[in-house]
């Protein structure tokens, strides 16, 4: 959403947007909710109209920063198709702020679909109520996703590892693909700086794995806002 500006101005709400306050949440006129543009500000709204199906809302008070205080990046393995947009919607809900897909050796799916996965993560954070948007890179290879991590405290999940923590500050966690990652793929993490963690007692699926990931390694200041 997009368009938040001075308290009093009108905002026009898209269609989908529309459908999912009318529709789904189904909010009434003169109910307040709050709006978020995408970008990490957020703002109190009311409900003062609906133009062929379109929801029109007042901004009630001035936009205040809703953004994460640290980074944290899931640097992903592609998985399988559904398996692929559940850990993005998951991901987004548990507080990511960057997902960096990367096309390990056991990785199953080709192919880009940014897209698709930009608009997964974009309806996760509206429906969760977060006030940013992950963003949501090109797959590359190990070393592309592990690139620009500097100044994070990176961390990849691995089973048998010591539980994961919380992150002292802006932090990255890798998590594999379906059928795990390769002793070279692991090594390759663990000369960038890499710290095993494990993500419980059981055995994840990988789209569970990167949503658990994220929400045990996000810094504590966050983890209300994930």
């Amino acid at each position: 959403m997009s368009g938040i500006t001075d308290p009093g101005s009108r905002l026009t709400i898209d269609r989908e947007g529309s459908h999912h306050l009318l529709d789904v949440v189904r909010i009434q006129r003169g109910e307040q909710v709050l709006v978020f543009d995408g970008l990490g500000s957020e703002a109190p709204a009311t409900l003062t109209d609906v133009e062929d199906g379109v929801a029109v809302l007042t901004i009630d008070g001035p936009p205040r920063s809703a953004s994460p205080t640290h980074p944290l990046h899931l640097v992903l393995a592609v998985l399988k198709g559904p398996a692929m947009d559940d850990a993005i919607r998951m991901a987004t809900e548990a507080g990511a702020t960057c997902i960096r897909p990367f096309l390990a050796s056991r990785s199953i799916a080709r192919g880009e679909r940014v897209d698709r996965w930009e608009r997964v993560a974009s309806s996760a954070a509206q429906q969760c109520g977060r006030g940013d948007v992950p963003e949501v890179l090109a797959p590359t290879d190990l070393a592309g996703a592990l690139a620009g991590l500097s100044g994070c405290e990176l961390f990849v999940a691995m089973p048998g590892a010591a539980r994961a923590e919380p992150a002292h500050g802006a932090a990255a966690v890798v998590v594999g693909p379906e059928g795990g990652l390769t002793e070279v793929e692991v090594r390759t993490i663990l000369a960038a700086g890499g710290r095993p963690v494990g993500l419980g007692r059981f055995v994840l699926r990988a789209d569970t794995a990167a949503a658990v990931a994220v929400a045990l390694v996000a810094p504590n200041s966050d983890q209300e806002t994930g």
